[in-house]
């Protein structure tokens, strides 16, 4: 037992003196930070710095007024004020004889647009705008001021008019079962949930990668072969397994301690993005869990893999399952009670990932909580023993290529 804590003492020291690994600590989490708070930050400064810019002073501008050409003599009466409910832009509206006088006032930047009202409007439905910047994201997603006009003096009532544009706008919706709805709207609804997505999958990935470069770097300089005199090829996979373990938890606290940060620095913060005193309990038994499942294949892959560069060729397959829930990652955050997000969360080799993200994103029954758990101590505990078996002196000490015929031999062994 003390040949396995030098093992893991040699693992971590090893580790944590690689300047690679502290730059990727500290480095992402401030990356983090700064693209989200200093961005806002920067836009603000800048719209401030150039307020007599045009291109700033004309977005900091108030709305131009907006006219229209009343071919048809539909408009009688433009509403002072928009219904109580409403959610759309109230435009000031000018009126002009004739299309002529409205292009005049657009060239002139009296108006920012001006619509045309045709005489057969009533027949056609037809309605033509002019705008003087042209957008698909602008232009024609504006038009509900004039469009609720219309339809104002089409029928004579502001709620009427109103309801034809939306007519189920007061619609509610109670869930039959709590449990499975999101968690309160706000600014961290989608980020917060996204970045412990993110944080998970590359701590399971980096420091499972650990184990494969430590295995391999070792056979490269037949350090490997003074080991294996005072050591157990299965004594050599626990050591780095646990050693590199302290290191990937380590990982996690400087990473937890961001988010921490992020949060305004109390319990209070946490709790108004989301994340309970719960959610890390839950995440600590699933990244342990998730870690040990990732380390033992890849350090079997290790194993059998002459050098760095022929294991990492195939490190991919091995965490191709994590790449699941990163790619699906929208459906996880917007539906995380979903038939898609439960079997993702259940399935022990993307739960380490799922669960957590859609705990982060709403409210997870405790059972699925519990089985997905049970079932991935199950899987972890089998695939130990599994990788456990590829560490032999045979394995340990051979250069043979790397490839797909390799593997399935050795796995039928």
């Amino acid at each position: 037992m003390s040949n396995v804590f030098l093992i893991i003492k040699h693992e971590i020291s090893t580790t944590l003196s690689k300047r690679s690994f502290w730059l990727t600590t500290f480095l992402l989490p401030a990356a983090i930070l700064a693209m989200s708070l200093g961005s806002q930050a920067l836009a603000r400064s800048s719209m401030a710095a150039n307020g007599s810019n045009p291109l700033f002073s004309g977005l900091m501008a108030g709305p131009k007024p907006v006219g229209y050409v009343d071919q048809a003599g539909l408009v009688k009466q433009i509403p002072d004020q928009l219904p109580a409910d409403s959610k759309m832009k109230q435009d000031e509206l000018r009126a002009y004889p004739d299309q002529a006088a409205a292009q005049a006032a657009l060239a002139a930047k009296d108006i920012n647009k001006y619509y045309v009202v045709p005489a057969d409007f009533i027949k056609t439905g037809n309605l033509l705008v002019v705008d003087s910047n042209f957008s698909v994201f602008n232009s024609l997603d504006n038009n509900n001021y004039f469009e609720y006009v219309i339809r104002l003096n089409l029928v004579g009532d502001s709620n009427l008019a109103v309801m034809l544009a939306d007519p189920t706008a007061q619609i509610k919706t109670q869930a039959l079962a709590p449990q499975s709805e999101k968690k309160n709207e706000g600014a961290g609804s989608f980020g917060v949930p996204f970045a412990v997505l993110m944080i998970f999958y590359l701590v399971i990935t980096m420091t499972g990668s650990f184990m494969l470069q430590s295995v391999t770097k070792e056979k490269e300089s037949r350090t490997i072969e003074v080991l294996l005199v005072s050591l157990r090829p299965r004594d050599l996979m626990l050591g780095k397994i646990l050693g590199l373990g302290v290191v990937a938890l380590l990982q996690m606290a400087v990473w937890g301690s961001a988010m921490f940060i992020f949060s305004g620095g109390s319990l209070s913060g946490l709790s108004a993005l989301g994340l309970s005193a719960g959610f890390f309990v839950w995440a600590f038994l699933y990244f342990i869990l998730g870690y040990l499942v990732y380390a033992s294949l890849l350090g079997a892959l290790g194993a059998l893999a002459p050098s760095t560069r022929e294991g990492t060729q195939f490190t991919f397959i091995v965490l191709l399952p994590l790449f699941i829930p990163l790619m699906m990652n929208t459906a996880l955050i917007e539906a995380p009670n979903g038939g898609v997000s439960t079997f993702l969360s259940l399935f022990p080799l993307t739960s380490p990932v799922t669960m957590i993200t859609r705990l982060a994103a709403g409210n997870v029954p405790i059972e699925q909580l519990l089985l997905g758990l049970v079932l991935l101590a199950i899987t972890t505990y089998g695939i130990i023993v599994f990788s456990a078996r590829f560490f032999r002196a045979d394995t340990l000490l051979s250069f043979s290529a790397l490839n797909f015929k390799r593997i399935v031999q050795e796995i039928r062994r």
